[in-house]
């Protein structure tokens, strides 16, 4: 079957781009002397997994249980869990998982780690542990320094728990309006990071791990002195955010939706049949910078996704815009009658890939134009 054939929307990828990116970012973290531990949350498919870990990566992380019980249950046997699990339901699902594969977790609370402590130790189970340390995104974590010793103390006195490394996302990179500033964060993450693992092993704390986790971040911090291993996620796939933060290129693009044009019913407006529930509602992340000639000068919250024909050309100022409803997708253009007819097939590149690759069930691999592979998409939906 051609690409032009899939039935819509469909998420479809690029393989040879899929394979180029994932060879690229697993011979960066080689030749930096750093491990590779690549976030599945972007693409959630047990498939792409394995080809990251043929590629050379050392084992996967997760954003939740759930989604490590898919991927050991495809046969993956090294999984971060990152999200904190707490609640006597998900450590009973953690030490079961646990007697089934090597499992490293994150806490960042003193309850929190007497909870999975007592349990582990219950069971005669010792589970590795990563301490969480905020770097700048205020979301979980520990401050750096003072604070994560505080806490490394306790974690290392405790039965049940190996206290192995400590970890971060260094999300605010995101933020960064250029490169220099990108680059400023990313160091800034990766030093404070350093800086914090020497603190605990000065106070007797062996820290074998210091983990640093982000796409925009990853070549950045995988050559700061003293970081052990890198996390990447969407750079599997790509998409606007990692474009306009100057992360990759157009040629970069793995990922995208593929829909149909249902409707023209106007010179400003065709309608598509990718709605927010095919293409997601998503805004941008934070406040990626807009590189001259990648985005028209529109607020970036308006547009959610770039217009690709099937042949690989991007339409730049057509807007697109999945928010008008569940079902229907909007695309803006001054010459809607010229650029498109019923029955057109086009490709919408996502502004955050994990967003809508949470939407679909299964993602069909283009080859040169022909459908070579579908893959399910088997832990979509695993959000506990």
């Amino acid at each position: 079957m051609r690409k032009e054939e899939v039935d819509t929307p469909a998420l479809i990828v690029d393989l040879e781009i899929l394979q180029k990116n994932i060879v690229c970012m697993a011979e960066f973290a080689k030749s930096a002397g750093v491990k590779l531990r690549p976030m599945t949350k972007s693409h959630k498919c047990p498939a792409i997994s394995h080809l990251q870990l043929e590629a050379g990566a050392t084992g996967i992380q997760v954003a939740k249980l759930s989604e490590g019980e898919v991927m050991e249950a495809a046969g993956i046997k090294d999984i971060f869990i990152s999200n904190q699990v707490v609640g006597a339901p998900k450590v009973d699902r953690l030490l079961r998982l646990a007697q089934r594969a090597k499992i490293r977790i994150a806490v960042d609370s003193v309850e929190n780690m007497r909870e999975i402590s007592e349990l582990a130790e219950a069971r005669g189970v010792k589970i590795d542990v990563l301490l969480d340390v905020d770097t700048g995104i205020r979301r979980t974590g520990v401050l750096p320094r003072g604070p994560a010793l505080k806490l490394a103390s306790e974690v290392a006195k405790r039965p049940g728990l190996n206290l192995m490394g400590v970890y971060t996302h260094e999300g605010i990179v995101y933020r960064a309006k250029n490169k220099e500033e990108l680059h400023e964060l990313a160091t800034k993450a990766a030093r404070d990071m350093v800086e914090t693992a020497d603190l605990l092993r000065n106070n007797g704390i062996e820290i074998e791990e210091v983990s640093l986790g982000s796409t925009p971040g990853a070549k950045i911090v995988g050559k700061v002195n003293g970081v052990t291993e890198i996390r990447p996620g969407a750079y599997v796939f790509n998409d606007m955010q990692q474009l306009a933060l100057g992360v990759c290129g157009e040629r970069d693009l793995a990922l995208s939706l593929l829909t149909t044009v249902i409707s023209v019913p106007a010179n400003d407006r065709a309608i598509c049949d990718a709605g927010s529930k095919a293409a997601g509602p998503d805004s941008c992340a934070f406040g990626a910078f807009t590189p001259p000639g990648v985005m028209p000068k529109i607020e970036q919250v308006s547009r959610l996704g770039l217009v690709r024909t099937l042949d690989g050309e991007i339409l730049r100022d057509v807007i697109f815009d999945s928010r008008i409803g569940e079902e229907y997708g909007l695309l803006q253009a001054k010459n809607c009658h010229e650029l498109f007819k019923v029955g057109d097939k086009i490709e919408i590149i996502p502004l955050h890939c994990c967003g809508m690759v949470f939407l679909h069930n299964e993602i069909v691999g283009i080859r040169d134009d022909e459908v070579e592979v579908i893959w399910p998409i088997s832990a979509r939906g695993k959000v506990s």
